[in-house]
C-alpha cells in the first residue's frame, strides 16, 4: 500500500539545482541532470551500492555513475591503494613504476592486447584509436557502428544546430551493424576505409558469426577493425566482450570498467599496429598521473581474484528475471527486461529492441522508482557491481513492484 511507504522529497537538491543553474552551463554535466520534476540531483555520500543525497534519502544505485563503478562507492581495496601513493607523490616529470604493471595486466587479460596507451576518457581513446588505421594504412575514411563519445567526428550535427563541424562527417561512414551492412558501404560509397570501429555493446545480434564477418569483412577492404569496449571492457569478461564471443580485432579501447570511477582509458592492441601510436598526436598532461592507473591496478586485480564479472552476471540475471516476473504479475503489456548485451548491463524497457524517451508509462514507472529509494534511469542501460548483492537486488525489485503496481493503476 503506497500509505506505507513515503514518497522521498528532494526541496534541498530542488533547490542547489536552481542555484547551480545561475552558475553552470547547463545546470551540469552530460546526463548528470534532472530526469523529472522530482529528481535528486546532488548527493553527499556513496558506499557500496548505495547513494545518500542531500535531502538524507537513501538509494539502492543500478546507475554506477553511468558505469564505471564496477567493485562499489568507496571500495576500500581500491582507496586505500590510491592513498598510500597519495602519501608519496602522483604525479612527476616521468612516468610512475604503477603503469607499467598495470599494462601486463591488461595484456593478460584482453585477447588483441599486446601494447597499451593510457588516457583519461574513452572520447580521447577512440579518437587516438582512429587514427592508427589512418597512419598505417594513408586512407582517410572510417566506418563506424555504435556510441563512441561526444567528439566532432563522433556526432551528427551542424555549426547551427549544435556548433559541430559537418566536414568531419565527410570521412566518417555509419553502417548497420552487420557485415551486410558494412559491405554496402563499401559498394555505395566507392571510399577507402582505414577502419571499422564498433561499439560491441551497441551492435546486434551480439553473436561470435556477426562479429567474425564483420571483421572479416573489413579485413578483406584492407581495414583494421577497432572494438570500442568503453561499456563491455572487463564487465562481459576481464577480457570483455571478445572474450565472450571468441573473435579478435586489431585494436580496442577500454574506459568505464578498469578504475572503478577514477579517470582511466587506454587503447589496446596488436603489437604490429600498436607501434604506431606514438607517431600519432596523443599526449595528455593528466595521462601519467599514478592515482588512477593505481586505481585500474587495484581493481583490475579484484576482478580477477573475486572472479567480479561472473558476479555481476549473477546479480545482473537475477534482477532481470525478477523484473520479468513484477510485469506477468501485474499483466503489463509491453515491458520486456533482458541483458543489453549481457546481464551485468540489464535493461527494462517498455518496446524490445528500442531506447523509448516519451512513453509515458515507462516514464512514469521511473520517476516513482526515484521517488521510493531506487537510482533507475529511464532509458539508458543499468549497471550492477559486486558490492550488489542478493538483499540488493530484492529491495530493488520490492521498490519496482510498487511502483510498477502504481503504474498499472494510472496506465492500465
Amino acid at each position: 500500500m503506497e500509505e506505507m511507504r513515503k514518497a522521498y522529497k528532494f526541496t534541498e537538491s530542488k533547490k542547489l539545482w536552481d542555484e547551480a543553474l545561475q552558475y553552470i552551463a547547463g545546470g551540469s554535466t552530460g546526463m548528470r541532470r534532472p530526469h523529472f520534476d522530482e529528481c535528486p540531483m546532488y548527493f553527499s555520500k556513496a558506499k557500496g551500492c548505495r547513494m545518500w543525497d542531500i535531502d538524507g534519502n537513501e538509494f539502492i544505485d543500478l546507475y554506477c555513475s553511468i558505469g564505471p563503478i564496477t567493485l562499489g562507492y568507496a571500495y576500500k581495496r581500491v582507496d586505500d591503494a590510491v592513498r598510500a601513493v597519495m602519501k608519496e607523490s602522483f604525479q612527476s616529470g616521468m612516468n610512475h613504476p604503477v603503469s607499467v604493471e598495470l599494462a601486463k595486466l591488461l595484456c593478460e587479460f584482453i585477447p588483441c592486447a599486446e601494447l597499451v596507451k593510457y588516457a583519461k576518457t574513452g572520447t580521447e581513446a577512440t579518437l587516438a584509436a582512429v587514427r592508427v588505421p589512418r597512419l598505417i594504412t594513408g586512407r582517410k575514411h572510417i566506418a563506424r557502428h555504435g556510441y563512441h563519445g561526444w567528439a566532432d567526428m563522433w556526432f551528427t550535427g551542424s555549426i547551427k544546430q549544435n556548433g559541430v563541424l559537418e566536414e568531419t562527417h565527410e570521412f566518417v561512414h555509419e553502417f548497420g551493424g552487420t557485415a551486410e551492412g558494412l559491405e554496402k558501404l563499401f559498394k555505395e560509397s566507392h571510399k577507402e576505409f582505414a577502419a571499422v570501429i564498433l561499439c560491441p555493446a551497441d551492435t546486434k545480434p551480439f553473436t561470435r558469426e556477426n562479429f567474425q564477418e564483420i571483421i572479416d569483412a573489413a579485413h578483406h577492404h584492407g581495414a583494421l577493425v577497432i572494438f570500442d569496449e568503453v561499456k563491455s571492457g572487463f564487465r562481459c569478461a576481464l577480457g570483455g566482450a571478445q572474450e565472450i564471443l571468441g573473435v579478435m580485432p586489431d585494436l580496442t579501447t577500454v574506459s568505464k570498467g578498469m578504475a572503478n570511477g577514477y579517470p582511466l582509458s587506454a587503447v589496446v592492441g596488436k603489437r604490429e599496429y600498436m607501434e604506431y601510436m606514438p607517431k600519432t598526436p596523443n599526449s595528455g598532461t593528466f595521462a601519467s598521473e599514478a592515482l588512477s592507473l593505481t586505481a585500474g591496478l587495484a581493481t583490475l586485480k579484484e576482478f580477477k581474484e573475486k572472479n567480479v564479472p561472473a558476479h555481476m552476471a549473477k546479480m545482473g540475471q537475477r534482477l532481470i528475471n525478477g523484473l520479468n516476473e513484477i510485469v506477468a504479475i501485474h499483466k503489463m503489456e509491453g515491458p520486456i527486461a533482458y541483458g543489453d548485451p549481457v546481464p551485468a548491463m540489464p535493461l527494462l524497457t517498455w518496446e524490445e529492441g528500442k531506447i523509448l524517451y516519451d512513453n509515458e508509462a515507462q516514464n512514469y514507472f521511473f520517476s516513482q522508482c526515484y521517488r521510493y529509494g531506487l537510482f533507475f534511469h529511464k532509458w539508458h542501460v543499468a549497471f550492477v557491481n559486486y558490492s550488489h548483492k542478493k538483499k540488493d537486488i530484492d529491495e530493488a525489485l520490492d521498490v519496482c513492484d510498487f511502483a510498477m503496481a502504481k503504474t498499472k493503476k494510472k496506465f492500465g
